[in-house]
């Protein structure tokens, strides 16, 4: 019985991890994976990310290793 609920517990942590919400960015062009909100997106934030973990709102996201915000200036949802 525990080896069975190790089993599905990991399953879960494991689908939430592949999941996760990832940002490529370059000059403030950004293109995101797994985003409910868009798939292509304008921002101010000038960093460079390659495959970033990010949570995404409807008019910014924030950047989960450092914890910045970037707004979104335009966005598209079309793949």
């Amino acid at each position: 019985m525990k080896k069975i609920f190790t089993i599905i517990a990991l399953s879960v942590i494991n689908c939430n991890i592949v999941k996760a919400e990832t940002a490529n960015c370059t000059g403030g062009e950004c293109e995101f994976d797994f985003s409910n909100h868009y798939k292509y997106a304008t921002t101010i934030c000038l960093q460079t990310l390659s495959y970033e973990p990010v949570k995404t709102d409807l008019l910014s996201f924030t950047i989960l290793e450092t914890g910045q915000e970037c707004k979104v200036i335009e966005s598209s949802r079309d793949d």
